[in-house]
């Protein structure tokens, strides 16, 4: 779903991989038919496929007929992450090659009682296996967005002290790599 929102509004077949030489075929016959359709050479290393253009080579089914609704959601989550009073703003970095949106969550174990609320019960306060699981997705980075993610930490609380930064080291370190995953395979995967 957080691909989806990152990408545009554009549907996602998830696949699993059981025969890599099968699909790398597959992605050189691609690959190729781009090359017939453009003069640029596609296959050699930092070179960069946006979302755009690979959505619409293969045709991709857009998920809502009013792109507003997904930049709404798209903005909605840059904000909360990265704008002063966000839920996930302390998780945030500043430099914008890790820049990413996010939005934080909570799935409630039990119900709590009017007393807990007027009490203002909060979760740490409460028997570890009754707390709150908490859950946060993003995306990055935000200015051509390559990466999504879901976190899950059951009773962990709030997605904002919990599930947040988790999300933020992990995105950190993928972005870290990327640049040098780039410089050293092709876009079949190969090591060149």
């Amino acid at each position: 779903m957080t691909a989806q929102l990152a990408n545009g509004g554009y549907e996602i077949q998830p696949k699993i991989i059981l025969n890599d030489d099968k699909d790398r075929n597959l992605l050189k016959q691609y690959l190729a038919s781009l090359k017939e359709s453009d003069s640029e050479d596609l296959t050699k290393p930092n070179q960069k496929l946006t979302t755009n253009l690979m959505v619409s080579q293969f045709l991709a089914k857009p998920l809502f007929k009013n792109q507003e609704n997904i930049n709404f959601i798209k903005d909605a989550m840059f904000a909360a992450t990265n704008e002063p009073g966000g839920t996930s703003y302390r998780s945030r970095f500043k430099s914008k090659k890790f820049m990413f949106a996010g939005k934080t969550g909570s799935s409630q174990v039990i119900r709590f009682t009017e007393a807990q609320r007027e009490a203002e019960v909060k979760q740490n306060e409460i028997d570890y296996k009754q707390r709150d699981h908490a859950l946060f997705i993003a995306f990055a980075p935000v200015s051509n967005p390559k990466y999504a993610i879901s976190v899950i930490v059951e009773h962990g609380g709030s997605g904002s002290s919990a599930a947040a930064p988790v999300a933020q080291k992990i995105i950190k370190k993928v972005i870290e790599r990327d640049e040098m995953r780039s410089k050293n395979y092709n876009l079949l995967g190969e090591k060149i």
